[in-house]
């Protein structure tokens, strides 16, 4: 038995070796074979040794983390309670080539290929994100001030109780912009000055000119919001800056608690599915750990004040006004 397979072995190598020599391509090709699929296990090894650099999820917040306690969890603390923390905000880098005039929006896909589920949109925030300018920011400006002298504390207000926190955001805006945007921001003694617009802004003056959420309005794009919580555990909307919402009003909810303030609007899935993570995100927010949230809706007009959508009152007021 051995002696017939050792003969089969010689016959076959035989074989091979007479193609060989009457095929030398397949020589080459055997070859160029061996080469690829070393080279391609090669890479497979190197590349599965690297760490994999990807964006994290956004937690569920309906659940209890289980990672271990970090240097901004939050403190347990009494429902309106809030305890001071030593934080800095780290320094902002400058908008590589930024241009008032040139700049466009960043572009951005607020939902997820495949089936739509209701969430948060929630993701980590890197502080050179916070505020967003670009080439519309004359138009907005433009808009805003137009609103603010129309409409004034319909538009823009603080609560007493709120005044402090509405003055710590101003003064942030007035150290962040000219950081981020030192082509159209410029940093002076008492707060800032605008170089498009030829506007400076005193916020050390006592009283502030005007209130400071209007203040701060006139500085960016972005409408204002900013919620206090209360002893009974609710944030309230205590202070606010909402001129080209599109369609909804500050003084419609000024002073509401977080969910009636979905729940007045109809917020589709609110109950069922946002308002418990809501509510558990909003206490365990810290100042070391700033959040984006992702969201969209659609808008049939121009007309970022007030959408024609919503019905128009007279001279040109909202609605119900």
């Amino acid at each position: 038995m051995a002696s017939t397979t050792t003969t089969s072995l010689a016959t076959l190598y035989d074989g091979c070796k007479q193609n060989l020599v009457e095929n030398p391509k397949h020589i080459l090709y055997s070859i160029l074979f061996l080469s690829c699929f070393i080279w391609l296990v090669t890479r497979y090894l190197e590349h599965s040794k690297k760490p994999q650099l990807r964006r994290e999820n956004s937690p569920d917040l309906e659940k209890p983390t289980t990672k271990p306690r970090s240097a901004f969890k939050a403190p347990e603390r009494g429902p309106g309670e809030w305890i001071p923390v030593d934080f800095k905000r780290p320094a902002a880098s400058p908008f590589p080539d930024w241009d008032v005039h040139e700049t466009k929006p960043l572009p951005y896909r607020p939902f997820k290929y495949g089936p739509y589920h209701i969430t948060m949109g929630l993701r980590t925030m890197q502080w050179d994100e916070w505020i967003e300018l670009d080439n519309h920011y004359q138009r907005f400006h433009s808009d805003k001030k137009r609103r603010i002298e129309a409409r004034g504390e319909k538009c823009c207000r603080t609560a007493p109780e709120a005044y402090d926190g509405a003055v710590e955001l101003l003064e942030e805006l007035c150290s962040y912009l000219p950081q981020r945007y030192p082509s159209l921001f410029q940093s002076t003694p008492s707060g800032i000055h605008n170089l498009l617009t030829d506007e400076t802004f005193d916020i050390t003056a006592q009283p502030l000119a005007e209130d400071p959420m209007q203040m701060a309005a006139r500085l960016i794009q972005d409408d204002l919001a900013i919620m206090f919580e209360k002893p009974d555990g609710q944030y309230y909307l205590l202070a606010g800056a909402i001129l080209l919402a599109g369609f909804w009003r500050l003084s419609d909810k000024f002073g509401m608690p977080l969910s009636e303030i979905h729940t007045s609007g109809d917020v589709p899935g609110f109950k069922s599915k946002l308002e418990k993570g809501m509510m558990n995100f909003f206490r365990r927010v810290q100042p070391g750990q700033p959040v984006l949230r992702n969201n969209y809706f659609i808008q049939v007009d121009d007309d970022l004040a007030w959408s024609h959508s919503r019905g128009v009152g007279i001279g040109g007021e909202e609605q119900g006004d």
